[in-house]
């Protein structure tokens, strides 16, 4: 199947509700501070494609556990691939990650905290499913809200907590990293309906103290609710460092 043909069906299923979500960086960067304890379980939809020193494309199920109460929320999700890497056809789990959220600041339109993802070596390596050791992401994010419009940014690192003994460059080919590196996003979304959210995302990588590579990314995002249901479509491109050409991303959960 043609990939742009893969891309847009993933984005079609983004229409149909399901009882799932999994976000792949973990974090809403929000918080209502309610003392309620709330659980979610999730499912992503992932298609991309790729041109590095390999050429191909994969697919992926993505599962995901949440919950969340008042200040603090964490989570945990993992991969389960289909990757087209040369012409040769794998099949297997990415990397587990474990994530946490604190809100430490909330305001009238003012939200910011810090949040940690950890990333264990599931995925097989040898391949380009996983990064082949621990890494450690802590970050520093920050959201203003006014009327209709809500900004967003975070910064942090990434770094393998092991003593890797070689430079393998961005790695894995399913979610491409540096093995020591600054990370940044922002973010601006538009609420369009009371249920319905549009907006614009860009993030990255820069390598510090180890060779590596940088990359961006760009992403279109439209999200909707429907009861305990939310869904979002993201449809991403690579603008630098060939993390991946296109990718079609459906996030769906429920939470009670």
């Amino acid at each position: 199947m043609n990939m742009c043909v893969r891309i847009g069906l993933v984005l079609s299923l983004g229409v149909i509700p399901a009882i799932a979500h999994a976000d792949h960086h973990g974090m809403a960067m929000q918080s209502s501070a309610s003392p309620e304890s709330t659980f979610g379980v999730g499912l992503s939809l992932v298609a991309a494609s790729f041109s590095t020193d390999y050429i191909g494309d994969y697919e992926a199920l993505v599962p995901s556990l949440g919950w969340a109460m008042g200040r603090f929320s964490a989570g945990a999700s993992i991969g389960l691939y289909r990757l087209d890497e040369n012409g040769r056809k794998f099949y297997g789990l990415g990397d587990a990650v474990v994530h946490g959220q604190a809100t430490l600041v909330i305001r009238e339109s003012v939200q910011g905290g810090v949040m940690l993802a950890v990333s264990a070596p599931t995925g097989d390596s040898q391949i380009g499913l996983g990064m082949g050791h621990v890494m450690a992401m802590p970050a520093l994010w920050g959201t203003w809200n006014h009327d209709r419009l809500t900004l967003a940014v975070s910064g942090g690192v990434g770094r393998a907590l092991a003593s890797i003994g070689h430079v393998h460059g961005m790695w894995p080919l399913v979610e491409p990293m540096n093995i020591s590196e600054v990370t940044w996003s922002a973010s601006g979304e538009i609420t369009v309906t009371r249920d319905l959210h549009a907006g614009l995302r860009v993030g990255g990588g820069a390598p510090v103290i180890d060779p590596g590579i940088n990359r961006i990314v760009a992403a279109l995002r439209v999200a909707w609710v429907s009861g305990r249901v939310d869904t979002a479509a993201e449809l991403q491109a690579g603008l630098a460092g060939d993390p991946f050409t296109f990718r079609g991303v459906v996030d769906t959960s429920v939470h009670f």
